[in-house]
């Protein structure tokens, strides 16, 4: 059951968090360069558990699925394996995982026994900080893997779009890399835009090959309302070009040329457990429940998206 906010509390929060929201915004000192490498290491305090070793051994990163879970690293683990059974990822897979973190998901593909053993893991995180801690963690824990003749882990510093540089994963689809599946795991909402990574992921698929992104999107009658209106173009919590339906995403994804689509709607196994795990965590992260919450009561849902490309033209 999604967390409801009388309408004295939803004024009050609201202006609490639209203050701190446009701090954050227009603070001389909050360029976007600033905010980008800040935001590279917040998280390792979420994955430190009750008695745990500090640092925590876990640096996970998203929203998590806590159906059967109580723990924050837990929860994020057991949704990057919904994403890994939606992509339906066989042995030897070559796997493009994009918006990886500071790595945990690609040790977690690297490693964790519910995972089919893949080929060639390649990364993609616009976070520079992230991306150097990320190849230190692999090579410690995989040194065969990060470099040498046995490579198999190649992260990249890139936008999760590919703009005709040739060194991007989803650079042109006549280069020889291609993939067996592609994750996205808590990031596309962000994507500049979602849709083009859609087409651009498409073109990289090998035939038979699948996407799979945990995702956000929102009921058809709260997109329409003033209410999601005002929250989302003033907490901008994801681009205004984002904000969709699932009718919608499913036509997108059509349009992009998958078929075997699926979109599960995971929302009360997601935002409720997840915003009372951060209003434990202190003020700052109390905030960050409560606009996550706001967002939760315009309609906003969280999906896995699913989809295959055709294993052939005809």
């Amino acid at each position: 059951m999604l967390l409801e906010l009388s309408a004295p509390q939803t004024l009050l929060v609201g202006a609490v968090a639209l203050v701190v929201a446009l701090w954050l915004v227009y603070s001389p000192s909050s360029t976007t360069d600033t905010v980008s490498e800040h935001y590279g290491l917040f998280h390792l305090a979420l994955n430190r558990l009750p008695d745990g070793p500090s640092p925590p051994v876990t640096e996970w990163l998203n929203m998590g699925f806590w159906r059967e879970e109580t723990l924050f690293p837990r929860a994020c683990r057991a949704l990057a394996q919904n994403l890994v059974v939606a992509a339906a990822i066989k042995p030897n897979a070559n796997i493009l995982d994009v918006g990886f973190g500071t790595g945990e998901s690609i040790l977690f593909l690297l490693s964790d026994p519910d995972v089919p053993q893949p080929k060639k893991i390649t990364g993609i995180t616009n976070v520079s900080a992230q991306c150097e801690r990320a190849k230190r963690r692999v090579a410690n824990a995989w040194p065969q893997f990060a470099e040498g003749a046995e490579q198999r882990v190649f992260l990249y510093t890139a936008d999760a779009i590919c703009d005709g540089s040739q060194d991007h994963p989803l650079s042109s689809p006549d280069t020889d890399s291609s993939f067996d599946a592609v994750l996205a795991l808590d990031c596309a909402y962000h994507f500049n835009t979602r849709w083009r990574f859609l087409h651009q992921s498409f073109s990289k698929l090998t035939p038979g090959g699948r996407i799979a992104l945990a995702d956000i999107c929102f009921a058809p009658q709260g997109l329409s309302s003033l209410k999601t209106r005002l929250v989302t173009s003033t907490l901008r919590m994801m681009p205004m070009h984002n904000r969709t339906t699932v009718l919608e995403y499913r036509t997108r994804m059509q349009d992009a040329g998958f078929e075997d689509i699926v979109i599960e709607n995971i929302t009360s196994d997601v935002f409720p457990r997840f915003i009372q795990f951060l209003k434990r965590q202190g003020w700052n992260w109390w905030i960050f429940g409560t606009i996550l919450q706001i967002y939760v009561s315009t309609g906003c849902q969280y999906v896995v998206v699913s989809g295959r490309k055709p294993c052939s033209s005809n």
